[in-house]
């Protein structure tokens, strides 16, 4: 579920995935130690950490990112707590519905997309 670059979280702390072991372990950015998978949990996606990384608001509730081809939305899920749904081009095509940061690197990753973000 993760992969090397995802934000996960760790002991309530946040941190960047910086390795997976053969043991099915990770390297966590801060740790010293393997982690578990089990140990580890997303980042919750909110509006601020979008903003933070360059998706303007839309007005009512809708985000933009722009790319080179179309725009990228991202407007919270009404009828899901805590989802949002990501959408693609002028008419907003829902493509995705995602919770948490990791989810959103990976589906900018499989567009080609910068990944990196910050919290």
């Amino acid at each position: 579920e993760f992969i090397i670059g995802d934000i996960v979280m760790y002991k309530n702390r946040i941190h960047t995935i910086i390795d997976i072991l053969a043991s099915n372990g990770y390297e966590l950015s801060y740790v010293r130690h393997p982690v578990s998978p089990v140990r580890l949990s997303g980042v919750p996606l909110t509006p601020e950490i979008l903003e933070k990384n360059g998706w303007k608001d839309d007005g009512y509730d809708w985000y933009r990112l722009p790319t080179k081809k179309a725009y990228l939305y991202i407007t919270k899920d009404m009828t899901t707590l805590g989802e949002f749904l990501v959408c693609v081009g002028l008419d907003r095509h829902n493509i995705a519905s995602i919770s948490f940061v990791h989810q959103l690197q990976h589906l900018l990753f499989g567009l080609g997309l910068n990944s990196e973000m910050e919290v």
